[in-house]
């Protein structure tokens, strides 16, 4: 992070686009998976009929998405669990979390920094008896932020460890402010860089 908070990221290399099926490995690897995680790059876009023929569920973070960027629409349309912050959709996030929902998506979830995050699930997620879509909330865990890159994909995985270890929802989305937590309170990462990169640096 600039000490503007602006990310910079910086590749040693980055994969391509591989503009042809995966390998046998891959594919068998993604039957294989109990979910499937796509992230916004050329090369996952690429591999995202692959996945879907697989029927194993596929998870994505769409990020900062502003409701009209193309590349992001194949990883919307593929995905049943979209996660996302609030940054640029708007100022409720809520209408475009249920136009996923009703595109096909299973849960929909939107980080709101210091408001903790809401998701918004279909009926095979936690409907109502009615069969409406539903929303469960999430308070962030107080802690003194010191730096916040990387809390959103903390954030995601919390969320995934929990639910394939079969936490509900609303535990699931505990699991995930309670892992981004550990991010908010570090300048690296993760905890367990700080001495290992604070070192190198000395």
């Amino acid at each position: 992070m600039t000490r503007q908070g602006e990310r910079v990221s910086l590749y040693l290399s980055a994969p391509a686009d591989p503009g042809t099926p995966p390998s046998s490995e891959l594919a068998q690897a993604m039957a294989d998976a109990p979910a499937i995680v796509l992230d916004l790059s050329e090369r996952s876009r690429g591999l995202i009929d692959a996945a879907r023929a697989t029927g194993r569920p596929i998870w994505t973070d769409i990020h900062d998405y502003d409701g009209s960027a193309d590349f992001h629409r194949p990883f919307i349309e593929a995905a049943d669990w979209i996660f996302m912050n609030a940054d640029r959709v708007g100022a409720d996030p809520l209408p475009f979390m249920e136009e996923c929902v009703r595109g096909g998506a299973s849960v929909v979830v939107c980080t709101l920094g210091a408001k903790g995050a809401i998701a918004v699930s279909g009926p095979e997620n936690g409907a109502d008896a009615g069969g409406r879509m539903t929303r469960t909330e999430v308070a962030a865990v107080p802690v003194e932020v010191l730096d916040t890159n990387g809390a959103g994909d903390a954030f995601m995985a919390g969320v995934l460890d929990a639910h394939l270890g079969g936490a509900s929802l609303g535990e699931a989305l505990e699991a995930g402010a309670r892992h981004a937590a550990t991010v908010l309170t570090t300048r690296h990462l993760h905890p367990v860089l700080d001495g290992v990169l604070d070192g190198l640096v000395e």
